[in-house]
């Protein structure tokens, strides 16, 4: 089946990217050719400094979804309505003051300049800072404005005290999403209208994209809204459990080209 005028929205880390720049050549050569009569749109965690890249590898002219659908905006396209969502900074500055104890560090981000809390031996890798401004330091110091959203770093064993914290304390204003790297937990707040499925949403009123032509792949439980949003919503089979229930329907894993394989032979698979 070839694809036309349909909305394609793409997950890059654990999609079509391993590691932190390893990525599946076999899939991006397919999406490349694909962006020619379809709008294939990048929606990720990534903020655009170290999604851009992709961006252009693609030959992308459509918006891009940064931050989870925090920052949607089109690099090429001063006419398409940007949407900045962010939580209140003063938020975070509590958040420091009431768990101190097994605060590890924070960062956060404003469009792409980076505020990180406190340096430790870890945090480079995560920060993506080549290209942006970095400043360290206390928040009450140095963050001047509300950011997009924040990843905290905390002792492992935080987890239920973060989620009791959140839910709490901020009554709804701040969401919480946890993973872990090695044996530390890693979470991120971040607004309850931040969504990919949000930004999916706005991209096709602006294109005038009919709910039917739009398939979105994913891996992690931030793609949960988007693959259920999209009439074809795809589950990476290294995807992330609680995605691997929803989606309706599932492909191979990034390793194994799941992105090349679910559209190059979409019209047998649906």
């Amino acid at each position: 089946m070839k694809l036309k005028n349909y909305l394609i929205a793409i997950d890059l880390d654990g999609t079509v990217i391993t590691g932190f720049d390893n990525y599946d050549k076999k899939s991006f050569r397919l999406l490349k050719r694909l962006a020619k009569n379809n709008y294939v749109v990048i929606t990720t965690g990534r903020p655009l400094r170290s999604s851009k890249y992709y961006y252009d590898l693609l030959k992308l002219k459509t918006p891009i979804a940064n931050y989870n659908g925090a920052l949607l905006h089109h690099p090429n396209d001063p006419n398409f309505p940007k949407t900045m969502i962010s939580i209140d900074r003063n938020d975070l500055f509590q958040f420091i003051d009431d768990n101190a104890d097994i605060l590890e560090t924070i960062f956060c981000e404003i469009e792409d300049d980076i505020y990180l809390y406190k340096e430790t031996d870890y945090i480079y890798p995560y920060l993506h800072a080549d290209g942006a401004n970095l400043t360290v330091g206390d928040f009450k110091d140095t963050l001047h404005n509300n950011p997009n959203g924040a990843i905290i770093f905390s002792k492992l064993g935080s987890e239920a005290r973060l989620i009791n914290y959140v839910e709490n304390k901020f009554q709804g204003r701040i969401k919480i999403r946890i993973w872990y790297v090695n044996t530390i937990v890693v979470s991120e707040f971040y607004s309850p209208l931040t969504s990919k499925a949000n930004a999916l949403s706005k991209i096709c009123e602006y294109y005038h994209i009919p709910q039917e032509k739009i398939i979105a792949i994913g891996d992690g439980h931030n793609d949960i809204e988007m693959i259920e949003f999209a009439s074809y919503g795809v589950a990476m089979g290294n995807g992330h459990p609680d995605l691997l229930k929803v989606a309706k329907y599932h492909t191979k894993s990034v390793k194994e080209h799941g992105v090349y394989y679910f559209l190059k032979n979409f019209k047998r698979l649906i």
